[in-house]
């Protein structure tokens, strides 16, 4: 690592918290609209205008400072670029909160590093949360903040006393996860139904400890992740593997990941 890296990281986090700003700006001139019309993917989740306008504004205030870079967009997919940076946006995380005028929704922007033999590495990351006007960012070695200010993890060491954040029993059900999902609930201080990056953002600022999510994209974890490991957490797979394509995550404290892999090992029908 360089000085030079270092200042190049710095740089691409700014960008990217100041377009996670302009793409918030535009979902939320739609949040709260009763006349959004609601349109159905293959994978059947929404979209709506507010989502596609986001990410076409935030990926045109990044072309302006880096046109060479990559993209992958939830909307706009893949392109290829020129140069060994691409970016990965979710410019509405958590449409379903979105459309029931629910304000626990996200604009998440990551800068992905291309490194030789084909490995890559989240360097810089913003996620706003528009409508409770909290701006989350980080870069790699650069700690993480919210609005400015430092943030950290909190330091609950046991599941028993931890607070444990996810979205619905029905997605655990599906990744044959369900006695995990119910032995969390009886055997946890707090369980709250808060997920998507919000309650990852939870993590990084100490008020939960941990999240399961069985199923998701890349661009749901790419943004938060950084700010998570930034703030002194663990950002993983449900078998604790570093792998931000592997379709779910487990994020936590520190303190309770490798207690809450073993659980998940040890409960999760085969």
């Amino acid at each position: 690592m360089t000085d030079e890296e270092v200042t190049e990281w710095q740089s691409r986090a700014e960008l990217a918290l100041a377009a996670a700003r302009v793409g918030g700006v535009v979902a939320r001139a739609y949040f709260r609209k009763p006349d959004v019309e609601i349109e159905w993917k293959k994978d059947d989740s929404p979209v709506t205008i507010a989502d596609t306008s986001a990410e076409e504004a935030i990926r045109a205030h990044i072309e302006a400072a880096f046109p060479e870079d990559g993209w992958i967009g939830e909307e706009s997919g893949v392109h290829a670029g020129k140069s060994p940076y691409r970016w990965i946006v979710d410019p509405i995380d958590g449409t379903r909160n979105f459309i029931q005028g629910i304000p626990l929704w996200s604009t998440l922007v990551a800068c992905e590093e291309l490194l030789e033999g084909g490995a890559t590495r989240i360097i810089a990351s913003a996620v706003g949360i528009p409508a409770l006007d909290e701006w989350y960012d980080a870069w790699l070695t650069g700690g993480a903040r919210c609005n400015g200010a430092p943030i950290t993890v909190g330091d609950t060491d046991s599941l028993k006393e931890s607070m444990w954040c996810f979205e619905t029993r029905s997605w655990f059900v599906g990744q044959k996860l369900a006695p995990v999902f119910d032995h969390l609930m009886n055997e946890t201080r707090l369980q709250r139904g808060l997920c998507d990056a919000y309650a990852h953002m939870l993590v990084a600022t100490g008020r939960a400890d941990v999240v399961i999510e069985p199923s998701l994209s890349v661009w749901d974890v790419a943004a938060p992740s950084l700010i998570v490991q930034e703030a002194g957490g663990r950002y993983t797979t449900i078998t604790g593997a570093e792998d931000l394509r592997a379709g779910n995550c487990l994020v936590s404290n520190g303190h309770v990941h490798d207690e809450t892999v073993r659980l998940i090992d040890r409960l999760r029908l085969s």
